[in-house]
């Protein structure tokens, strides 16, 4: 279990009351203040807008209205077993003449499965919340004065996202099905590299210490033992993620596809991060950066999608049905 905290807070030039319609057109139709431009595959929905009872939440969040004064306060609260414990809030502060204070606060323990995630979670969480208080400035004042930043590994994992959603807008099922083949493909195609790798196979590279600098990052090849396990994990993570494609999968083999998708999604971003902070000196550093981490980033978006777009019945996931 780890602890997360955060909170950030803009100064609007708008009365408390316009501020507050902003916030209460979350979820609505138009939504003024969820960033969805630049987060494509994660809109806010809830079952019945904004009030107490309402349930949906965000991507793979879920969550529900726990508390609700309309144009001034709305909590959130996490649901069981979807990895999170607390809440999140957002708050409308009226200050002094025609200025009000909009803040978001996070509060939450992250447990189970998540917990390896939650470093990139909360650079998410973070990201995220800062483009919802630039659109709560640009409906204020017109403009933004410096838009918050956004890493590349993230940038390019939302480009994939709505690249993916565009093609295939108005045909989950189709999107669905693609990826249930492209992913397990792919990481079927993966595994079977390993298992060459095993039997004594060195591309790239050549000999036994130009492969490994080239896909471990050292002069020394792993033991047979390590990369035959490997392949046997990519083989079944391919099997995890075709069944919950289908809708054949159980929902053991269902939470199996959300590991896969975390644990790829962890390797990308991990990689990224550290390969680009060592001055991508090496080989290694430079392979990673311009072919691993981002294959792990796509493979893990796509498993994502392929999780949250379908049930262990096959339907679509919808705001009204939200996985706990």
């Amino acid at each position: 279990m780890k602890t997360v905290t955060s909170m950030h807070a803009r100064d609007l030039p708008a009365g408390a009351d316009h501020v507050g319609e902003l916030m209460e057109s979350l979820a609505g139709e138009p939504d003024r203040l969820w960033p969805a431009e630049r987060w494509p595959g994660t809109p806010l929905e809830l079952d019945r807008r904004l009030e107490v009872g309402s349930s949906g939440g965000h991507g793979v969040i879920r969550y529900s209205v726990e508390e609700h004064e309309p144009g001034r306060t709305v909590v959130f609260r996490f649901e069981p077993g979807s990895g999170l414990e607390g809440i999140h809030r957002l708050d409308v502060e009226p200050l002094s003449g025609e200025s009000t204070r909009l803040v978001h606060t996070l509060e939450a323990e992250v447990t189970g499965m998540l917990v390896p995630l939650s470093s990139a979670l909360l650079a998410m969480h973070d990201t995220l919340i800062e483009d919802l208080l630039d659109r709560a400035e640009l409906a204020t004042s017109g403009r933004v004065a410096r838009q918050a930043p956004m890493p590349r590994w993230m940038r390019a994992m939302n480009a994939v996202e709505a690249r993916l959603l565009a093609r295939d807008a108005g045909r989950p099922d189709r999107l669905t099905r693609s990826l249930g083949v492209a992913v397990p493909a792919a990481l079927t195609g993966i595994a079977a590299v390993h298992a060459a790798w095993a039997l004594g196979w060195r591309w790239p590279g050549g000999s036994d210490q130009a492969f490994a600098e080239r896909v471990i990052g050292s002069g020394e090849v792993p033991p047979e033992w390590a990369t035959w396990a490997v392949a046997g994990l990519l083989a079944a993570a391919a099997g995890m993620v075709r069944a919950t494609a289908t809708g054949s999968g159980s929902a053991l083999l269902r939470a199996g596809s959300w590991t896969v998708a975390g644990v790829l999604l962890a390797r990308g971003a991990g990689g990224l991060a550290a390969s680009t902070a060592g001055g991508l000196e090496g080989v290694y550093a430079r392979l990673d950066v311009a072919v691993y981490s981002p294959l792990c980033l796509a493979l893990g978006a796509g498993a994502a999608l392929v999780s949250e777009r379908t049930s262990v019945g096959g339907a679509r996931v919808t705001a009204s049905e939200p996985v706990v």
